[in-house]
């Protein structure tokens, strides 16, 4: 018996059904955590985000690029020679594969959101402190 030649449609199937299988039962370790410096990274964009107050814009950008994400790191790949050609910036690369990771994109406004807070709470002390400081004056004056 001679076996029919296969169509290319079923040769496709075959070939996908046998490397989902073979994914399955030595499926690849999940992508490892961020790195220290990956966090360092991500600390000082917060901190330049806050810096800069644009929080707001930051994570309205942010929260509607997630699904976006991995076509961003892309084109940062893309853009990589000429940005290298005008600037120094050493952890180009390093965001760059971040941004790969859907997950980086929530660290990221986690925390912006939490370096807003605290420079915000940081803003109202001051504030309250002058205040204070002001009405102590006022009352000093007053009495003399």
């Amino acid at each position: 018996m001679t076996e029919e030649p296969k169509g290319e449609g079923e040769i496709a199937i075959k070939w996908w059904r046998s490397s989902k299988r073979a994914s399955a039962a030595g499926a690849p370790p999940p992508e490892p955590g961020r790195t220290p410096e990956d966090e360092q990274l991500l600390e000082r964009l917060a901190v330049q985000v806050v810096r800069h107050r644009m929080t707001v814009p930051a994570i309205l950008f942010l929260e509607s690029m997630k699904p976006l994400s991995f076509v961003g790191s892309q084109a940062l790949y893309f853009f990589e020679p000429m940005v290298r050609a005008l600037f120094a910036v050493p952890e180009y690369e390093r965001f760059a594969a971040l941004l790969e990771r859907r997950d980086t994109m929530e660290a990221l406004l986690v925390k912006i959101e939490a370096r807003d807070d605290e420079e915000r709470r940081a803003e109202r002390q001051r504030r309250e402190e002058r205040r204070a400081a002001r009405d102590a004056e006022r009352k000093g004056k007053g009495h003399s």
